[in-house]
């Protein structure tokens, strides 16, 4: 049985790497028979995970803790390191996270009915946007790192602008009597949004025409 790594190593997806050389080389070596390592921090049941953007340096989860938790992979590999605590704490659970482009902040989002930015090298809470329920998912545009989405409980996901104050009103894309448990920008076509709504299943949206 070859292992995990060995695998992935040799597939392809489509004609590109599945993994990066970079990632490959640096942060698996020494790792061939590596199946699974676990990442002890939190003190709770975790609800979300995301890689970074551009090679998958960084891994930050949330969960029931109410942290942010940020892991440098190479290090959780290879070592016992702990991982980075961002400084923002939420009042309740955590059910989502992403990454900006740059990888330089990360959005959090959860029960206590707001999302998070924070900052990455710096660890500081940049700002806090209030919602009118549970946050159940995140997308930050793919072309544009001051842009992202929100689906909520409260059956509406908002288009928020990091530019304008957290105080204002956000664009509201949808409204619906039942709740959007995820939103997603089309990482190639930006205009585009698909959501997941707990009644009415998929959605594809053209932030153009709210309209689907």
């Amino acid at each position: 049985m070859r292992s995990v790594v060995g695998f992935l190593s040799q597939r392809g997806l489509e004609g590109d790497p599945l993994l990066t050389q970079d990632f490959q080389r640096r942060r698996l070596r020494g790792c061939r028979n590596l199946y699974k390592k676990d990442l002890l921090g939190h003190f709770g049941c975790v609800n979300a995970i995301e890689f970074s953007n551009n090679g998958g340096q960084w891994l930050v989860s949330g969960g029931d803790d109410r942290r942010v938790l940020l892991w440098h992979m190479e290090e959780a590999i290879h070592s016992r390191v702990k991982p980075v605590q961002l400084k923002g704490e939420h009042h309740s659970n955590i059910f989502c996270l992403a990454f900006n482009s740059g990888n330089t902040k990360v959005f959090s989002g959860g029960n206590d009915e707001q999302v998070i930015l924070h900052d990455v090298e710096s660890t500081e809470t940049l700002d806090v946007f209030a919602h009118e329920d549970a946050v159940y998912g995140l997308s930050v545009s793919p072309v544009n790192d001051n842009i992202f989405a929100s689906s909520s409980d409260d059956g509406r996901v908002l288009i928020w602008d990091i530019r304008e104050s957290s105080h204002g009103e956000p664009f509201c894309l949808a409204h619906y009597p039942s709740a959007f448990h995820s939103v997603m920008f089309n990482p190639v076509e930006p205009r585009l949004l698909a959501t997941a709504n707990s009644k009415e299943g998929v959605g594809l949206w053209d932030i153009r025409k709210p309209q689907r």
